[in-house]
């Protein structure tokens, strides 16, 4: 399993910057957690996911972000397929949602913060000034 270096994805953004330091611990929790922790840690997990991804969302919005509907979207389908994950895992089933969380979301989520995050925090920069 890959693991994802915070400190190479800092946006110097707090307000995202701590979000996503909480998205990667509790992803590491997930990650490592054993048969009897699993399905809990994995819903920690996705429940920051969808409650960070609101916050962001928000902060976009506060600034005009142009290519909201785009960002929005890829977290909707995010948030979705980790629902799909969490109800597989709720059901007994977690071999999919552990190869997900394995190996998925470390390369997610670093395209991610790269390829979407790094021009919201440009933009939220810009608006305030900086």
């Amino acid at each position: 399993m890959a693991d994802i270096d915070l400190a190479a994805l800092t946006l110097s953004l707090p307000e995202i910057d701590d979000d996503h330091a909480d998205s990667v611990a509790l992803w590491r929790a997930a990650a490592a957690a054993g048969p009897g922790e699993f399905t809990d840690r994995l819903a920690a997990f996705v429940t920051h996911l969808a409650e960070h991804f609101a916050r962001e969302e928000a902060l976009m919005t506060s600034v005009g972000y142009k290519d909201l509907p785009h960002h929005a979207g890829e977290h909707a389908r995010t948030v979705a397929e980790a629902r799909r994950f969490l109800d597989q895992a709720q059901a007994g089933r977690t071999m999919m949602a552990r190869a997900w969380i394995a190996d998925f979301v470390p390369d997610w989520f670093r395209r991610h913060v790269l390829m979407f995050d790094s021009e919201v925090a440009r933009v939220v920069k810009l608006a305030r000034g900086g």
